[in-house]
């Protein structure tokens, strides 16, 4: 079953940002799709499974970008 979840992000100041995040999620198994906004900080994760907040904020450790 394919499942959308919405996280917001806080870090974002260019699209450079928004590949760099992309990049980084899409290495979370599972995950299909990974649409990022720096305009709002909002993060959509199309996967096949369910992905937690704890996935995206252990991915992103190390960098200068949040999980709210």
């Amino acid at each position: 079953m394919v499942q959308t979840i919405r996280i917001q992000l806080s870090g974002l100041t260019c699209t450079s940002c928004e590949k760099v995040i992309a990049k980084k999620l899409q290495t979370i198994d599972g995950v299909q799709e990974v649409h990022v906004s720096v305009l709002n900080g909002l993060t959509l994760i199309t996967a096949s499974r369910p992905i937690t907040k704890d996935e995206v904020t252990k991915v992103l450790q190390g960098t200068h970008y949040k999980v709210n």
